[in-house]
């Protein structure tokens, strides 16, 4: 929820005559300011995570979600940005917390048949969170302290959830040398490797090839995630919309969009039961680049704000139909899986620190997406402040390419986990090399040879 809530706030905050006025570098740190915070709650999960468990990081991760969003709702007026800012960072911290903790759950519990389902799950609950406050931004529009207010009730109500119904994970339990306190005796993977685990500092046994590999493999990922625009999209929605050129009522589209992008998680879920890792992400990149690129070129033909844009009601949903349509390429790989493949790609040994380091990173590039999106795209030729004149057709060309290079890097680097056991996946990284030809993909990726030759 906190991802989409300066998508409702901002076009209130930003209103010259708002008693709540920001300007656009106030504006700009409002979106990106709970992105600092979030690298430093990844990094208190991890510790979390090994230390403590996968249940009590469920439980602290509320703490400051609650606390945040009390605080912005309780943000005297006229805004105090300090407290403001402080709201911002709590959530963001929040974020942090949660970003690793049920991936990792989900991916140690769940059979090797359903884990390519479960493990987007947690994605899915990210896109309901910015549905439910994109519809609340709806209803509410200006009344953004009052879409706060309500969103702290679901901290609450998940705490509550976790602490009366979700048991420890047992390969947690297994790993603190805890067998009797687990139900699940029979859990995969030779019990030599977790005992040697016990032995083995942690740092140290990043510099494995079975850590290293999937931590470049997954920077990477992240990195392209966040530069070719999905979180930009998710934090700056409204005026995305209106630099696009569309002419429905943009609260109304923001809902459209989250409508859609939580149905195509939810599809993908079902289809990663069936299809591998890399053919999704390579769909998702190609779908991507197709349509930053298509919406530049409208809006180099058609500008926004000309008369051909205003007068012909038909052209205005070109831009409709290329954002929905990114929107659901995003989530059939690059705003899902990397998050899903957190808790897959890591060793049990270094799941915590490792899935950590890679939160954090993820959403160091989050921030620096969001601070310089305003300035990107006043140097591209965009206006942030009047969004709905600007044209912006150049900020569009970069996402687009940048799409187009997080496609090579994913053809190049990506490593299939579909089908795979935890422990399988672990022996590839150990005996592959880093990178991945497309014959080596097509010759022996399980479902993703097949997908490649059919």
């Amino acid at each position: 929820m906190s991802l989409g809530f300066s998508a409702i706030a901002l076009p209130e905050l930003l209103r010259a005559d708002s008693p709540d006025h920001l300007d656009i570098d106030e504006a700009s740190w409002f979106a990106s300011v709970a992105s600092i915070a979030t690298p430093l709650g990844c990094l208190l999960c991890g510790p979390l995570l090994d230390r403590f468990g996968r249940r009590v990081a469920l439980l602290a991760l509320n703490v400051p979600f609650t606390l945040g969003w009390l605080t912005l709702a309780f943000t005297p007026s006229p805004v105090s940005t300090p407290v403001l800012y402080l709201g911002r960072i709590l959530t963001g911290l929040g974020t942090g917390m949660a970003s690793i903790p049920a991936c990792v759950y989900i991916a140690e519990v769940s059979d090797q048949s359903l884990r390519g389902m479960l493990v987007t799950w947690p994605s899915i609950g990210i896109s309901a969170g910015i549905l439910v406050v994109y519809i609340l931004g709806a209803f509410l529009k200006d009344n953004w302290r009052l879409v706060a207010g309500l969103s702290a009730a679901f901290p609450i109500l998940t705490a509550v959830s976790t602490l009366v119904l979700l048991p420890e994970s047992p390969l947690w339990l297994l790993s603190k040398g805890r067998d009797r306190d687990t139900e699940l005796r029979a859990v995969p993977g030779p019990q030599e490797a977790l005992q040697a685990g016990r032995q083995l500092g942690k740092l140290r046994a990043l510099t494995l090839p079975q850590a290293w590999k999937p931590l470049f493999v997954l920077n990477g990922y992240f990195f392209f995630q966040q530069f070719s625009g999905i979180y930009v999209v998710v934090y700056y929605a409204v005026d995305i919309i209106l630099q696009a050129g569309v002419s429905m009522d943009e609260y109304v589209v923001t809902v459209l969009l989250g409508v859609v992008q939580l149905v195509a998680g939810i599809g993908v879920s079902f289809a990663l039961t069936r299809c591998g890792r890399r053919p999704m992400s390579l769909l998702s990149g190609v779908g991507m680049t197709v349509c930053m690129m298509g919406l530049a070129v409208y809006l180099q033909l058609v500008p926004n704000g000309s008369q051909a844009a205003l007068s012909n009601r038909e052209l205005s949903s070109i831009p409709l139909g290329l954002l929905l349509a990114y929107v659901v390429a995003g989530a059939i790989g690059f705003h899902t899986l990397p998050w899903a493949m957190l808790g897959e790609m890591y060793p049990p040994l270094v799941k915590g620190l490792a899935g950590g380091l890679t939160t954090c990173l993820a959403y160091l590039f989050s921030f620096a997406a969001l601070k310089i999106y305003p300035y990107l795209l006043m140097l591209l030729g965009g206006d942030a402040v009047n969004p709905k004149t600007s044209t912006s057709e150049g900020v569009f060309y970069f996402y687009g390419v940048t799409s187009l290079l997080a496609t090579a890097f994913v053809l190049l680097f990506l490593t299939e986990t579909h089908r795979k056991s935890l422990q399988q996946i672990e022996q590839e990284f150990l005996e592959r090399p880093l990178t991945r030809s497309v014959a080596l993909w097509c010759g022996d990726y399980g479902t993703s040879a097949e997908l490649c030759r059919n």
